[in-house]
């Protein structure tokens, strides 16, 4: 059986990973150091999880697919730990969010959310700013990363 595809929340994980993993490099890429200003306040663990559960809180509020699948779909290792970090985000089990729903939106000291369907938004930059635009940024968050590569099993 072929592996699955790398998806969203792996690409999420990737783009992170090289936005922090680059932190002192003097020629760091642009909209790297810009993602990392933004994450100011956040661990890149925090930043990635509650990108990642607004995600989600989307899809159950947007959606008719299963809780199941939206939690496994968002990248969480099971349905029990997304039930909890729900909860714990968004003050509800996610069925019972699901029934109310509010804002998916996570309070965060850089003010970055996910931007449905499957991208980030970005702090306004300033006019005078040369970095990337914020579509580059949008863009290249989910683009395919090819760090990530399928394991093949042998």
């Amino acid at each position: 059986m072929a592996p699955p595809e790398p998806g969203p929340a792996d690409h999420l994980r990737a783009h992170v990973d090289r936005a922090t993993s680059g932190a002192g490099d003097s020629g760091a890429d642009p909209d790297a150091t810009r993602l990392r200003l933004a994450m100011a306040g956040e661990s890149p663990a925090r930043f990635r999880d509650r990108l990642l559960l607004e995600r989600a809180a989307w899809f159950a509020r947007e959606t008719d697919r299963p809780l199941r699948d939206i939690a496994a779909g968002c990248g969480f290792r099971g349905y029990d730990v997304f039930v909890r970090a729900f909860r714990r985000e968004l003050g509800a089990s996610p069925s019972e969010w699901r029934a109310d729903p509010t804002t998916w939106e996570i309070d965060a000291p850089g003010e970055v959310h996910f931007h449905p369907p499957d991208g980030i938004r970005l702090p306004a930059r300033a006019s005078h700013d040369d970095t990337p635009s914020v579509t580059a940024a949008y863009v290249d968050a989910f683009a395919p990363d090819p760090t990530i590569v399928p394991l093949v099993e042998e």
